[in-house]
């Protein structure tokens, strides 16, 4: 076979065969006084295109980029990866990334060099993954959204590397996203409203529905709410931290995003239930305590929403006893955060404006509700078209229409 020799430092180009080439390079050394030590990679088209990989291959070295990982695997850049972030990001963020991690994406290509990763390696590992959280669905292959993420999880990994020099390109860039079906939010009847503030009385959930309901609160923030962010006498609420489960405890960490750091004011109907649960409740830490102001002092510093035994409520726990609710007493067949999205239907039906909605819902930008909500934006249009139908009907009508009118 023939054989390009250059001068040293330049590399060399082999053919293999018609249309198949061998290009040899020189990379850095490992410390001053290591050997000399080359590449060697396949390339498949004519002489011109072996020419090219290689210049393109020499010039990334003669810059510095080349990246000398050569045994560096997947899981080890994760490691290295979660290991960075734990610095910047919030123990709940590092649980999910961890999770996501060890779930789907480290069986699948954990093992493999980064530099041997191939965009097929990472399309075939979204389309097998496999759900392995409910026993129910298990085996069942992954939601759009959640292959999504996956994706994301992984791109943030690789996009990492990159950066500090472990790769040179993401190849998970070249992955495009499954396309994720629209999704109607929910909308909240007012019979539906109804049903639910008569079918929790009683119940743990007495208080903690209407205000979600009237509020649009996150569940997070619900649970992580405490009394001294309300003032009940100015109808006020701030809204200033989020609760999470972390390893099954519930742990106070920041909002979502800045904006869900917010202060609202309080529909009269929220600030009433409020009121009374307040009073149910330091009866109820009166009893547990059996010392009235021991019960006014944890009242003052405690949580607003609280089980019987006077502990926060657990965001997952309260969404499992909300359902359980909804199937024991036939109520509308909702989420407990579909009364989040049922607060956006009932504001925009009440005539409240985009803004003011995002708003109180802590949206990162109005763009945010626009895009959630856009069925409810279309309902504003038609009624929009109705009104102006009816104002300008008598100027519009034809004579021969308005005389039969008369």
């Amino acid at each position: 076979m023939s054989k390009l020799r250059r001068a040293r430092g330049l590399g060399s180009i082999r053919k293999l065969a018609d249309g198949k080439y061998s290009i040899t390079y020189e990379v850095p050394r490992t410390g001053p006084v290591a050997p000399r030590r080359q590449r060697s990679e396949t390339v498949f088209g004519t002489r011109r295109d072996a020419e090219r990989k290689l210049a393109d291959k020499l010039a990334e070295v003669r810059n510095g980029g080349y990246a000398d990982d050569d045994k560096l695997t997947f899981n080890g850049l994760a490691d290295l990866y979660l290991a960075a972030k734990a610095l910047s990001l919030e123990a709940t963020t590092m649980a999910l990334a961890r999770r996501r991690l060890a779930q789907h994406i480290r069986p699948a290509i954990g093992t493999r060099r980064v530099r041997e990763i191939r965009a097929s390696d990472i399309l075939a590992m979204l389309t097998q993954a496999r759900n392995v959280s409910n026993r129910k669905q298990r085996g069942e292959p992954l939601a759009p959204t959640t292959t999504r993420n996956l994706l994301i999880a992984t791109r943030a990994v690789l996009a990492w590397g990159v950066k500090q020099g472990h790769l040179l390109t993401n190849v998970a860039d070249r992955v495009d996203p499954p396309a994720s079906p629209y999704v109607e939010r929910t909308s909240l009847s007012l019979d539906d409203v109804r049903a639910f503030l008569d079918g929790t009385q009683g119940t743990e959930l007495e208080a903690i529905v209407p205000v979600a309901i009237g509020t649009g609160l996150r569940r997070s923030e619900l649970c992580a709410l405490y009394w001294s962010d309300l003032d009940l006498d100015g109808g006020i609420i701030a809204v200033r931290r989020a609760a999470a489960n972390l390893d099954g405890k519930v742990v106070i960490k920041a909002t979502k995003t800045k904006r869900s750091q917010r202060v609202d004011h309080l529909p009269a109907f929220v600030v009433a239930a409020l009121q009374r649960y307040k009073s149910d409740q330091l009866s109820q830490l009166t009893a547990l305590y059996a010392d009235e102001l021991e019960a006014r002092r944890r009242q003052k510093d405690g949580y607003v929403f609280t089980r019987p035994t006077g502990e926060a409520w657990d965001p997952n726990e309260l969404s499992r006893q909300f359902s359980r609710l909804v199937r024991r007493r036939k109520l509308p067949p909702f989420r407990f955060h579909d009364l989040r999205h049922g607060y956006a239907s009932l504001a925009f039906a009440a005539g409240v404006s985009l803004r003011g909605v995002s708003e109180s819902l802590g949206h990162s930008a109005i763009g945010v509700t626009d895009a959630i909500y856009v069925h409810l934006r279309d309902e504003a249009k038609r009624e929009k078209a109705d009104r102006l139908d009816a104002y300008l009907g008598p100027a519009v009508t034809p004579p021969e229409a308005r005389s039969e009118r008369a």
